[in-house]
């Protein structure tokens, strides 16, 4: 008798530490409420890790430093600040900032498919919303404009690749 009592305890034991909801929250303080929500069909924390990951890989771009970009929606502005810890030239400059916002758009593309990849002549279909600026400069003296490789700006809708001089 003290054996059946025994046996029909540790079932119950057994079968209340095994119960597990699977019921689905309904979003009000829920367990998904602190994952990253999607603003315009675009994960915005997933895209500046992806977008650190790959222009800022020194492995494949020894010179860069680090890379910060902008996305300003009252002023219409995409901004793209990229410092180096080599000199480089200015069309090599112009050639890695051109690759950047291309790349910046990709990203959202891959996210947000209702937006164009960039092709050969064609930022893509998020950055051609906003006017672009770019900076290139060593992080080291970033503060000091006089000593940046290039800066440019580009209208909104415009492609043209990014080069030293055509800014304003």
């Amino acid at each position: 008798m003290k054996r059946r009592i025994f046996m029909l305890l540790a079932g119950l034991c057994l079968l209340c530490g095994c119960t597990k909801s699977n019921i689905v929250p309904n979003g009000n303080g829920s367990q998904f409420d602190d994952l990253p929500q999607p603003q315009g069909g675009v994960v915005w924390e997933q895209l500046w890790e992806d977008f650190d990951d790959t222009y800022a890989d020194q492995a494949v771009y020894p010179f860069i430093e680090t890379v910060n970009a902008q996305v300003s929606s009252d002023e219409n502005m995409l901004k793209f600040f990229l410092l180096l810890n080599t000199a480089i030239s200015q069309e090599e400059a112009g050639a890695y900032a051109t690759e950047v916002i291309k790349g910046f758009n990709d990203l959202v593309a891959e996210q947000n498919t209702s937006y164009a990849r960039s092709g050969e002549d064609s930022y893509g279909g998020f950055v051609e919303k906003y006017d672009v600026y770019v900076m290139v400069g060593m992080d080291d003296s970033k503060d000091d404009k006089s000593t940046w490789i290039l800066e440019d700006s580009i209208p909104a809708g415009e492609y043209r690749p990014v080069s030293a001089g055509t800014e304003g």
